[in-house]
Formats: C-alpha cells, structure tokens, sequence
C-alpha cells in the first residue's frame, strides 16, 4: 500500500470546511427555533392555576372574599385559610356568607353561608382562620390593681393576632387615663378586661340626677346603686325608694331623657 500524497490530505480538508460549516450552521438555526417555541409556551396560566386554586371551590372563594373585606381595618398584612369540609355538601347556588358573631374575625373563626337552590335557602357553616400581624399596646412596668395607668407606662408591639387574646387594645385612649382592675405584669398585652374608667360615681353616695324633656329641667338628689364612669349607665333610687336608671354625665351627675 502507497502513501497518500500530503497534498491529497489537505486538499480533502479544504474540501470538508465547508460541509462542516453548513453542518453548524443547520443546528444553531434549529436551536433558534426551538427556543423561540419553548418561548411560545403558555407558561403565565400555569403559574395562575397555582395561585387561584381555592377558586375552584366557589363556596370557599366567596367565604375568602367576605373574610377579606371584613378584616379590612386590621390593615395590608392578612391572610385567609379556608378548612374543607370533611363532609360532601354538594353545591351551594348563589353563596351569602355571614358572621354570625359580631365583630371585625380573626383567629379561628366559623362564617355562616346561605346556599339558594331547590326552591329553599340552606344554611352551612365553614371553619376557617384569619391572620394578621397587629399593632398593639403592651404594658412597658408593672401596673398594680386600682393604679391609674399614664401613657408613659405603656408601649407597642407587633405580633401575629392568632397569638393575641381577643379584645386586645391598639388604641392609645383604651388604656392611658384609665384605672387597672388588675396586676398588669411588665411585657403583657393590654386587654378591655384588665383597665376601667375612673369612677365618677361610687355606689351609696348621693348624687344629683338631672331629668330633662321637651320645655322642661329639673334636678334632685338620689342615691347610686352602683359605680359609674363616664358614658356608663348605673340604677339610682330615688327618695320614694323607686329604682331608675341614669347615665354618668360627671362627678356625682346623672341624667335621664323624657
């Protein structure tokens, strides 16, 4: 066998170039293009079915929807879980959710659906849970029983409001002024439970009650039955020994509308 001339080889290498460019050139072209179809995908509706997945179910969407709007003073931060009923109910035509205990829900709560169909409006109740991180007054000293609490004693904190016991308070003038009815530890979370009104009435004084109609005032001495602040409604007697009722206006006054 003879040797191939070295000017054969590269004459077959110059005539490989070529092909090998145009090889390279048919891949890129079709990796352009299957790019350009994987851009093409549906990929956004994918991502929606995953987040819209409790619309499904058009009970539990409309419960999410009225829990929404009715949390909507605890601010930006809140979040609504749904729990399923372990029992089939069937369909609920035309879902009216309702609370049936007032007040702004949070925590674990039951809501109230009215379901139309069949000529007759059913009722089922749904469990679910509201959380929020909130706002609230905290207790910076000890405050003792019978203390008057000042602003000063008194701070904030965050937390997540299934922690907090209902009827915390997250108002300044709910605690600042107002009397503890009990040991308030540093670091606790004010309560409507743990701080009253000042008294401006107390129980067995004698105090002047004020009844007023259309073209008449008139005013007389009686006794309070019971302590009173401001705003708050307490049972009098009167001299003839008749039990009324009369709303705290001041410091030993009270006043009763014709």
């Amino acid at each position: 066998m003879t040797a191939q001339p070295p000017h054969d080889t590269e004459s077959l290498k110059l005539l490989r170039r070529p092909q090998l460019r145009r090889f390279l050139l048919i891949c890129a072209a079709l990796l352009t293009g299957l790019l350009f179809a994987l851009s093409l995908l549906p990929l956004p509706s994918i991502a929606l079915a995953d987040t819209t997945s409790a619309s499904d179910n058009p009970l539990e969407a409309s419960v999410e929807r009225f829990l929404m709007e009715q949390t909507t003073s605890l601010g930006d931060q809140v979040s609504v879980e749904v729990r399923e009923s372990p029992a089939d109910l069937g369909p609920c035509a035309s879902p009216q959710p309702f609370l049936p205990r007032p007040g702004v829900p949070q925590g674990r709560v039951t809501v109230g659906v009215r379901c139309d169909g069949d000529g007759a409006r059913r009722t089922r109740y749904v469990q679910a849970t509201v959380s929020a991180t909130v706002r609230h007054l905290v207790a910076r000293e000890t405050i003792e029983p019978g203390e008057r609490i000042d602003a000063a004693a008194l701070g904030w904190q965050e937390s997540d409001i299934t922690r907090l016991r209902r009827g915390y308070l997250d108002a300044l003038p709910q605690a600042a002024g107002m009397v503890a009815t009990r040991r308030i530890p540093s670091g606790a979370t004010l309560t409507e439970n743990m701080v009253r009104q000042p008294w401006l009435v107390k129980r067995g004084d004698t105090v002047t009650l004020t009844a007023a109609g259309q073209g008449f005032r008139i005013s007389r001495s009686v006794e309070a039955l019971e302590n009173g602040g401001l705003g708050s409604t307490i049972r009098l007697k009167a001299e003839s020994n008749q039990v009324l009722q009369g709303k705290v206006t001041g410091p030993d006054q009270l006043s009763v509308d014709f």
